[in-house]
């Protein structure tokens, strides 16, 4: 136990640095603001402004209306209200959203305070993988896992990001760890626990149903001492748990929202034949969407495929006995899920990386097994050398101080140091990026929404209308999801182009205004 808790106190420095040091990007910002009772992408006719609906205002505002999304109300919203912004906003369920608005209820909404949320869940993981190590093939495989989990780039980068996916990780190694529990042991209480921790996966991602069907399916096949009735009839309970947020599940998915088709376009097969390979890779690669691949992820391949071959020659006891089946089954599920899902949504989920993250601590447990197949001492080399090919990933992930490039508080900066009096910021993005220049933005120059999803603007009357009266303009584009700017095109149509540049994923330009001719 001394040397878990050690990696778990390096795991909790590890996942400091980036806490501290990284600023909100898209994706974040939406989850500050659903958990506030802040809904952000429905269509412009839905909006209650009094429900904290968002509203593209008809003219330029103070940085601060639009910094309210982002902050409780007072009296803070109710829990009815977060789960109204997630219907009308997101196409995930609503757990993660109410235990973040409980969290920052308590400690706040900074940046940090949101990161620290995932940290918790993260660090909360650790022991629950232990315990399925242990379980699996013993304390030292477990705690291998554990390492691996704490310094694998995947795992530092998910667990600082504000959205749903290390309380997915702590509910996917739970119910696993239970799932042992009830072959092992039985029981009721352990069944009724078995089942809420269930029902909390499927209210966390949707995409828990895979992890759910490997450890219902190893039940099935291997009852132990609960009871394939019993089984069946957890799942129907479980069922009926989520049944009052599943009920709305439709209606949800077939709701218009401001991103609400960025998935959309089912992969060439050729690509969804490769999907589970290169997701289960994703798993453990070094390069993640932080950095490009290079040879150290190829030699990290290598050699986390040389410690499976040999795990392969010990046979197929050392593969897949006392529960090691559930393992393989775990990671195969998430890996192969989001394939199924592409299948029948047409979507392309099976492209990205993160759908399959449920597998994650699965993946960190057949690592540590392959490598637990070679000799010590080699074993302890292979470990180390693995570290060393993560080195490039983890300096990416611990010292970025912006997430996905989204540099929202570096552009905020570059825009107040070049505004004055009478200046105006205009913002051409969907509504969580407009309020990620809001928040970093520390000079008093108004702001102007331009979300050209929301079908609100017209050029040129409404950008005529924005810049009247002002005498510069700085324009900044970032997080569009592809929707055009015909503002931007009638300012370098129609004003001075004073500079421009990129930052990050974002662009600024500066423009002198001229009298406009009507």
């Amino acid at each position: 136990m001394k040397a878990l808790l050690v990696v778990l106190a390096a795991a909790a420095l590890l996942r400091l640095a980036p806490a501290v040091r990284q600023e909100l990007w898209a994706d974040e910002l939406f989850s500050l603001a659903v958990a506030t009772g802040h809904s952000l992408e429905h269509p412009a006719d839905a909006a209650v402004p009094a429900l904290g609906d968002f509203v593209e205002p008809p003219q330029a505002v103070a940085p601060d209306v639009f910094r309210r999304y982002l902050e409780h109300d007072e009296p803070p919203a109710g829990a009815g209200r977060v789960v109204r912004a997630v219907l009308l906003s997101d196409t995930s369920p609503p757990l993660y959203y109410l235990m973040l608005a409980g969290w920052t209820r308590l400690f706040g909404t900074s940046d940090l305070a949101l990161h620290l949320s995932s940290v918790f869940w993260a660090l909360a993981t650790m022991p629950l993988l232990w315990l399925v190590g242990r379980r699996v093939a013993g304390p030292r495989v477990a705690l291998l896992a554990c390492i691996l989990f704490a310094l694998a780039p995947v795992g530092i980068y998910y667990a600082v990001e504000a959205r749903m996916y290390a309380l997915l990780w702590f509910l996917s190694t739970l119910t696993a760890w239970l799932t042992f529990r009830l072959h092992d042991r039985g029981g009721t209480g352990m069944l009724s626990l078995w089942c809420l921790v269930a029902a909390a996966g499927f209210l966390t991602h949707y995409f828990y149903v895979f992890v759910l069907a490997a450890c219902v399916l190893w039940l099935v096949l291997r009852p132990g001492r609960c009871p394939r009735i019993a089984v069946v009839a957890a799942v129907v309970m479980t069922a009926a748990l989520v049944f009052p947020w599943y009920r709305l599940l439709p209606d949800s998915l077939a709701r218009w929202r401001v991103t609400g088709h960025w998935l959309d376009g089912l992969p060439v097969p050729a690509d969804l034949l490769k999907a589970p390979i290169k997701l289960g890779w994703g798993l453990v690669s070094g390069h993640g969407q932080w950095r490009p691949p290079g040879w150290t992820d190829k030699a990290a391949a290598v050699l986390v495929l040389l410690a499976g071959l040999a795990l392969l020659r010990r046979g197929r006891r050392a593969v897949l006995e006392r529960g090691r089946e559930l393992v393989w089954l775990w990671v195969l599920a998430a890996c192969i899920g989001p394939v199924v899902f592409d299948l029948l949504r047409g979507t392309f989920t099976s492209l990205i990386n993160r759908y399959a993250l449920a597998g994650f601590p699965a993946a960190m447990l057949l690592v540590a097994l392959a490598l637990s197949a070679l000799r010590p001492r080699v074993a302890a080399g292979a470990l180390a050398l693995l570290v060393v090919l993560w080195t490039p990933g983890l300096f990416t992930v611990v010292g970025s101080r912006h997430h996905t490039g989204e540099a929202y508080s570096e552009s905020a900066r570059a825009v107040g140091r070049w505004s004055r009096p009478g200046d105006l910021v205009l913002v051409h993005s969907i509504p969580s990026g407009v309020l990620g220049v809001a928040r970093y933005l520390e000079a008093d120059v108004p702001i102007a929404a331009w979300v050209g999803q929301l079908g609100r603007r017209r050029v040129p009357e409404d950008i005529e209308a924005l810049v009247a009266g002002h005498p510069r303009v700085a324009f900044v584009r970032v997080h569009d999801v592809g929707e055009p700017a015909p503002e931007e095109e009638w300012l370098r149509a129609h004003a001075s182009l004073l500079g421009e540049r990129r930052i990050g994923s974002a662009s600024v330009a500066y423009f002198g205004l001229t009298p406009v001719r009507r």
